[in-house]
């Protein structure tokens, strides 16, 4: 998913989907639902562009510094089961739709779907994720584990675990991310978030010979206007700064922007 695949988004997006949102957009986390003794269905259904998509850092399409022709659409749907104040269960799925390969005409490139569960304590919520990315006839799969704490600045730690490659040509590793963000209500119906992530390698994990270490730090500015209770529309820009031999872009610093609009119910 973009922006790092919806990372925590997709985790504690069990709790919530932000994805914030949400925009798939690299390091956003979800605020989480308040505590509900009974249980309780809600979800989202996002019609998100985005000018690149971003792999935990990865440029997949390489968009770059040039992303006019590589924009993408991301419909997404997320459901979440508030079972009581403490558990919580989350599932959906993304979509990549592009025209970015030779010969497609938006053609959906990627779908990608995920099942995971939360577990909330105090100020802290535990979440395990298990995703499953389908393109170029193979599945990349994943379990993910987030740890988000209910504080100030809204600290995030997500442990990325790639299990089985597929078709990516990468190896079974672990990306750590550390995130971050703060929103300010700028008006009644209009927020901005500002969210930023750090990533480290903590094996060889884009390709075979990557080297570990820091792999991209990103920092956003995500603006939202509220329609009605159920919907809104969601915009803005986030930059990125990727280590050439850990992620491997052919630029390694860029900006990449996304719009959109999110229902929730």
């Amino acid at each position: 998913m973009n922006n790092s695949k919806l990372q925590l988004i997709t985790i504690l997006g069990a709790a919530s989907i932000t994805a914030a949102a949400p925009l798939a957009q690299a390091g956003e986390l979800a605020p989480m639902p308040a505590p509900s003794a009974e249980p309780k269905l809600t979800g989202s259904f996002d019609l998100n562009a985005n000018s690149h998509f971003i792999s935990y850092g990865y440029d997949v399409w390489q968009a770059g510094n040039s992303p006019t022709d590589k924009w993408t659409f991301n419909p997404a749907v997320a459901l979440n089961y508030q079972l009581n104040d403490r558990w919580s269960f989350n599932s959906g799925f993304w979509l990549d739709v592009n025209d970015n390969v030779e010969g497609d005409h938006l053609k959906v490139q990627e779908t990608d779907i995920w099942l995971g569960a939360a577990y909330k304590m105090g100020i802290t919520t535990i979440g395990v994720t298990y995703q499953n990315w389908q393109y170029s006839g193979d599945s990349e799969q994943i379990i993910d584990v987030a740890f988000g704490f209910d504080t100030i600045l809204s600290p995030s730690i997500l442990f990325h675990n790639r299990i089985d490659p597929g078709a990516g040509g990468g190896t079974n590793g672990t990306f750590l991310v550390f995130g971050a963000e703060h929103t300010f209500d700028c008006y009644e119906s209009f927020s901005v978030t500002v969210p930023v992530a750090a990533a480290f390698a903590l094996t060889e994990f884009h390709t075979p010979d990557s080297d570990t270490g820091f792999g991209y730090a990103s920092i956003g500015l995500q603006g939202s206007y509220t329609i009605n209770d159920y919907s809104s529309l969601n915009f803005g820009l986030t930059f990125y700064a990727t280590d050439a031999d850990v992620v491997g872009n052919e630029d390694d610093n860029f900006m990449t922007y996304n719009a959109g609009v999110s229902f929730s119910f």
